[in-house]
């Protein structure tokens, strides 16, 4: 059975009047009801005070730090309201859960008066029917002590118990905090409504401020080329500040503080900081006045740059050659005047603009090549991509570039070089030779012509021309019937007789080669031989001239005959000397002179060799070369001067050296005998040369006689004919 359901039960088992004094009761009651208000007035003090130092907490933290981030204030405010929700329970909600009744109030009765000595807790308790079992348990007793506890409560003070000064301090504090808080509101309206809408409603309303950092980014981000130094710039409205500070933070975790650097002017103040060389993402943000920023990132991006890149090259059409394609990193060419390039780059990153540069000329815009789904979007649509192609003709050498451009507006910094040199088609090459004759010819001379022409890319036009000049200047040409438009190579000899040019004595031939090539673009391109000229003679002037160079070329002979002479006098001496032991150490010594000297000799003897088949050329081209010149030139002079330049004056050279090295004996016999052989053998050939001297001599003077009789003819001739003419004028 209930405690609810013994108590009418045990207080009926009690004498009438033994129930508790209605005034006792009331007064118990009474206290009982101040209590639970001065408990609920003091948890509303704890809680108001609380809400009024968190708002005031808020308030310093947000506005002493510039304005905290959204999810800080956030953050803030929940763990207020946690700690509020605390304080309400702990200090209102709980404490006015606890039970205050009569028994709690008589506790304190008796505890603030012992003397009661539990009296009045015990006439409560008996009141309320708890007395216990009745064979431990007096009825009288308790019902005794019912009536006579209010007696015992004379005098006593039941507001005792009550903290009036404590009701008044939270009483006070309530009244404080919203005195408080109704004055801040009144006072600042402005600012309480910004807190309550920054704090509490968690909007973000900046703060009144006399300073307002300002920077232009829109988004927030600053975006830059990785490696670059990059400029972080604000400007003020309202006060400007003396001093701007910038706090930066990259992805890693490093930290630094900086201070801007002021520019301009007051009223003007620009405040700018350089990074030098970012390499790394960050967050920062501004501080200065009483203004701090919110956090702006800076976002590193890679500039364009030219990755791949291969060069078409087209040469003209005229060349014949075919078109080249250079591999990726071959980035110069030689190009013929109208070669047509063409240029494929693939750049690192999409961009919306290659321009093909010269220097800061601009060349051309390159054609973007889109992918089916690639960089210019679903359908290869208009919009950044990363290949180009650009076609050009060059005309001059120069190096180009690509000027990159992307989304961001980055540029490329380093651009990749194309040289392109262009070089002009050559003209052909031409050679034009006479082979044998010297400067004159007689009009009887058939003359060996060899011509070569040459062009890369084809020939157009070969010509053999020759100037005649006589009174007035004739010209002519000499066909080439083998010669095709188009060859490359052509070369051939001609055996062309002046009587074909009805060339006479006195007359002036020049000789000289042309040829153009194919060239269509900047051609064509002509290239002419050196002209070679020759003077038309009588036979008479030309054996005479001849003559005078055989007697040239014979007393030239003669020294090397007298050099000869000397160098066998100078072995003899040094064959002498070799015979004595002691002077055998510098043979070598001695020897090597008289072989430089030898070597020379042979040197020589070949050059008037040489001459002497020039002249032998010469009267075979004008047609003089009889049976009896072929056998004294090519027989009597030619040939043994061959024989001596070949073979004997190199022999006996040879042995001096070897007898240098060896200091033999055999070969010391031999060095005299090879002497005296080439002496003899250059005595034969002086004896001829002399010979047909004489015999030319004797030839020219006949010739003189044959010239004086012709010219006492034809003078006779004219007088006879200009007396007959007077006879007939009179």
């Amino acid at each position: 059975m209930g405690r609810s359901q013994m108590e009418p039960a045990v207080v009926n088992m009690l004498q009438p009047g033994t129930t508790l004094d209605p005034s006792l009761a009331g007064q118990l009651r009474r206290v009982a009801r101040r209590l639970r208000g001065y408990v609920l007035l003091e948890g509303v003090a704890w809680f108001v005070s609380f809400l009024l130092l968190a708002a005031l907490a808020q308030f310093v933290l947000d506005y002493g730090t510039r304005g905290l981030q959204w999810s800080m204030r956030a953050a803030l405010l929940a763990a207020l309201a946690v700690v509020m929700l605390w304080v309400l329970w702990r200090r209102v909600l709980w404490p006015l859960s606890v039970p205050v009744g009569a028994p709690e109030i008589a506790a304190l009765l008796e505890r603030r008066n012992p003397g009661l000595a539990s009296s009045l807790i015990s006439a409560v308790r008996f009141s309320r029917g708890e007395i216990g079992p009745e064979a431990a348990n007096s009825r009288v007793l308790a019902a005794r002590t019912v009536t006579r506890t209010a007696s015992l409560l004379a005098g006593i003070d039941f507001d005792a118990v009550l903290n009036a000064t404590r009701a008044r301090r939270s009483a006070f504090s309530i009244i404080g905090v919203v005195m408080v808080a109704l004055g801040a509101t009144l006072a600042a309206p402005d600012v309480t409504s910004m807190w309550f809408a920054r704090n509490v409603l968690l909007q973000d309303v900046p703060w009144p401020k006399q300073t307002r950092l300002v920077l232009d980014l829109p988004d927030g981000e600053l975006v830059a080329a990785r490696g670059d130094d990059v400029v972080i710039e604000a400007s003020a409205e309202g006060v400007e500040p003396r001093v701007v500070e910038v706090f930066l933070q990259t992805l890693s975790g490093n930290r630094a503080r900086e201070t801007m650097a002021t520019v301009g002017s007051p009223g003007a103040y620009r405040y700018r900081y350089t990074l030098r060389n970012a390499q790394e993402d960050m967050t920062f943000y501004l501080r200065g006045g009483d203004d701090e920023t919110g956090f702006f990132t800076l976002r590193l991006v890679d500039r364009p740059r030219v990755a791949r890149s291969q060069m078409h090259i087209e040469p003209p059409a005229y060349t014949r050659l075919a078109p080249v394609t250079l591999g990726p990193e071959q980035r110069a060419a030689e190009v013929l005047p109208g070669t047509l390039i063409t240029i494929r780059m693939e750049a690192s990153k999409p961009v919306v603009r290659a321009t093909l540069m010269a220097g800061h000329d601009r060349i051309a815009e390159g054609a973007p090549q889109y992918d089916p789904a690639g960089a210019g979007g679903e359908g290869g649509q208009i919009g950044a991509a990363d290949r180009f192609t650009v076609g050009l003709t060059p005309d001059v050498t120069r190096t180009y570039h690509f000027e990159l451009l992307d989304e961001l507006g980055l540029e490329n910094r380093q651009p990749v070089r194309f040289s392109i040199k262009v070089v002009p088609d050559d003209p052909p090459r031409v050679r034009l030779k006479l082979v044998g004759p010297g400067d004159m010819v007689t009009p009887e001379a058939i003359l060996p012509i060899e011509v070569e022409f040459a062009d890369p890319y084809g020939l157009a036009t070969a010509a053999l021309i020759y100037h005649q000049s006589r009174e007035s200047m004739e010209e002519g040409s000499i066909a080439l019937p083998s010669f095709r438009p188009g060859q490359g190579n052509f070369s051939t000899s001609i055996n062309w007789p002046l009587a074909a040019a009805g060339a006479a004595a006195g007359d002036n031939l020049t000789f000289f080669v042309q040829a153009t090539d194919l060239d269509d673009v900047s051609g064509p391109n002509m290239a002419q031989s050196p002209e070679v000229m020759l003077r038309v003679v009588t036979k008479e002037e030309l054996l005479a001239d001849l003559a005078r160079r055989e007697q040239e070329y014979r007393i030239d002979f003669e020294r090397l005959v007298d050099a000869q002479e000397q160098v066998r006098g100078q072995l003899l001496s040094v064959r002498g000397e070799f015979q004595r032991s002691e002077s055998a150490d510098q043979l070598g010594a001695n020897l090597a002179p008289l072989e430089r000297r030898q070597r020379n000799i042979a040197g020589s003897v070949n050059v008037l060799r040489q001459q002497f088949e020039q002249i032998l050329t010469e009267l075979r081209i004008s047609q003089l070369a009889t049976v009896a010149v072929e056998q004294r030139l090519g027989e009597g002079i030619i040939e043994p001067l061959t024989q001596l330049a070949k073979r004997d004056l190199v022999i006996a050279a040879d042995t001096l050296r070897q007898w240098g090295r060896d200091r033999s004996a055999e070969l010391a016999s031999q060095v005299d005998p090879q002497q005296v052989a080439i002496l003899s053998q250059m005595r034969v050939i002086l004896g001829n040369m002399l010979e047909w001297e004489g015999y030319q001599e004797a030839v020219s003077m006949l010739r003189d006689i044959l010239r004086l009789q012709a010219e006492l003819r034809d003078e006779t001739k004219k007088n006879l004919q200009e007396r007959a003419s007077d006879v007939f004028d009179n």
